[in-house]
């Protein structure tokens, strides 16, 4: 009777082992599985940042080539951040690419004082003659998180 009575009032030693087992192990899986959704969550926030600093350089460029003379020097006065590069590419009227090979490849935006430089034409286009509308690409490499932005713009009026 005597020994009924004490096994009906605590568990053995071993029952708490296994039960301290099983809750390192959960402990372990769920440890793991936080870690690596931190991590995910650090990848997408230095790739929202990445790309939301490249939206606001196209934005800028934009905003600048508003104006018939930035956008016939293909200037822009913005200060580019390191690891990020912004180009320009001569459109045609339905958005091809003027100029073969070389000539077509995108050209890199001036970001200086833009009254001092110079009209950038089309590839073979009179002297006189700015492109009617110009592709603009941003580009940052900053690391794992690469994103490129490109955006049409006609020639202000």
């Amino acid at each position: 009777m005597r020994g009924a009575a004490r096994r009906q009032g605590g568990f053995t030693l071993i029952e708490i082992l296994v039960s301290i087992a099983i809750l390192a192990v959960l402990a372990a899986v769920l440890t793991a599985t936080l870690t690596g959704s931190l991590g995910l969550n650090r990848e997408a926030q230095q790739q929202l940042g990445t790309t939301s600093q490249a939206q606001q350089l196209l934005e800028q460029v934009r905003g600048a080539w508003s104006t018939q003379d930035n956008y016939d020097r293909a200037c822009a006065p913005i200060a580019l951040p390191a690891g990020y590069s912004v180009r320009f590419q001569s459109l045609d009227a339905r958005a091809n690419v003027l100029g073969t090979g070389t000539a077509g490849a995108p050209t890199a935006i001036r970001t200086t004082t833009c009254a001092t430089q110079s009209v950038v034409n089309a590839p073979g286009s009179s002297p006189a003659a700015p492109p009617r509308m110009r592709r603009l690409v941003v580009t940052s490499q900053t690391g794992r998180q690469d994103v490129t932005l490109t955006l049409d713009v006609l020639r202000p009026q």
